[in-house]
């Protein structure tokens, strides 16, 4: 079996001086913008009552341009079919 040789890994050509390495500590990466505490918006949601699932069959163009308007006035789809929903059902309520 041939015998297999190994080099050492090259190492960086430029190596910084300690004066760059403190300037980099005290102001460096991660010291210029303060990190963002933001929530996800997932959490902390409570629901008042448990959900039931409800499957609807569309056209698919219907879909898409419902979709397409929700996604351009920046709506949930689910939240304003839950707003369809109960706004006709005080309708038929009152008949």
């Amino acid at each position: 079996m041939a015998k297999k040789s190994f080099q050492t890994a090259p190492k960086p050509s430029n190596q910084l001086s300690i004066a760059d390495i403190e300037a980099f500590e005290r102001g460096g990466a991660g010291q210029d913008t303060p990190p963002q505490t933001r929530k996800p918006a997932n959490v902390g949601l409570a629901v008042a009552e448990k959900t039931k699932r409800l499957s609807v069959d569309l056209p698919e163009s219907v879909h898409t341009r419902f979709k397409t308007v929700c996604s351009a006035h920046g709506l949930k789809m689910t939240k304003e079919i839950e707003n369809f929903i109960l706004v006709r059902c005080e309708e038929l309520e009152k008949q």
